[in-house]
């Protein structure tokens, strides 16, 4: 086959265009610092940097999930722990005014200190995180405490997605506390009764076993509350570790290694000088130059 000055021509800018794509590529990753900057860059390891920001982004989203459970948790074991000082306080004034020492004028003060702490129980089961209801299941936008009374029913549990197929209650069933039935009374009965009673010069000790049992029905949910706070620490520690290990084989296939891409941008414009030189002096004169 004969080769001509056309044909040489043509391979010549074809090359020299295929050098320049190179250059503008090398350019681009140390614009970008990324080795990958379009699919057809590389479209294997393109697929697979797609996985892993996919990847990343559901685990940052579950570890929001888990962040945003352990403040409800937490907000719901302050509330416990502020309820349960006020059920202590109560039983503090109970075996006060059963001392059989007070006089009437005493006893009554000791029941004024009683009916004050009903009213911080209704302030406690209306407790609120952010805009969100405690103790109100799933109903988080209506008080639960109303009218001086536990009106919530709504028994739903409030899970929160931390992981593949794992979900997390994080609240706590406000009527299994303030409408719990101790020897057939709720949460803040047994103080009415024990401040009815010194109002009326009674003893009121017979009562400081429904009290403890009340304290009792606290506890026990307070620990349920701190068995989940330690699950969840646990799962946002897991999250920590597994984004930081997705971060890390995102960057080994995403990142360019600029040594790397600096030498070959290098090599890549002393291949282009080469090759516009040598194509400079490859294609013949034409009856132009002759003319000059």
């Amino acid at each position: 086959m004969r080769v001509t000055q056309k044909m040489l021509s043509t391979q010549m800018i074809r090359n020299i265009q295929q050098n320049y794509r190179s250059l503008s590529q090398y350019q681009e990753q140390i614009a970008s610092g990324k080795a990958v900057n379009k699919t057809s860059d590389d479209p294997v390891k393109s697929i697979q940097i797609m996985s892993y920001r996919s990847a990343l982004a559901e685990t940052g989203q579950f570890k929001r999930n888990a962040e945003d459970g352990l403040d409800w948790l937490e907000a719901t074991d302050k509330s416990l722990d502020d309820l349960t000082q006020v059920m202590q306080k109560a039983r503090e004034l109970t075996v006060q005014g059963a001392n059989g020492v007070n006089n009437q004028e005493a006893r009554q003060s000791i029941a004024i200190g009683l009916k004050e702490l009903i009213g911080e129980i209704g302030d406690i089961a209306n407790a609120k995180i952010g805009d969100r209801f405690l103790f109100a299941g799933t109903d988080t936008d209506t008080a639960p405490f109303q009218d001086g009374k536990f009106m919530n029913t709504n028994q739903n549990s409030l899970s929160w997605n931390v992981g593949q197929g794992i979900y997390m209650n994080v609240n706590v069933n406000g009527a299994e506390i303030f409408n719990f039935q101790a020897d057939g009374l709720n949460l803040s009965e047994p103080i009415e009764k024990i401040a009815g009673e010194l109002d009326l010069g009674n003893n009121p000790e017979q009562l400081l076993g429904t009290l403890d049992k009340q304290l009792n029905n606290l506890l026990a949910h307070r620990s349920m509350v701190g068995t989940n706070v330690n699950r969840l620490e646990m799962m946002v520690n897991r999250l920590d570790e597994t984004e930081i290990t997705t971060k890390s084989i995102l960057s080994k296939n995403e990142d360019a290694d600029m040594a790397k891409v600096i030498t070959d941008l290098t090599n890549q414009q002393t291949i282009l000088n080469v090759a516009l030189s040598s194509g400079a002096k490859s294609i013949q004169p034409t009856l132009v130059d002759f003319l000059r």
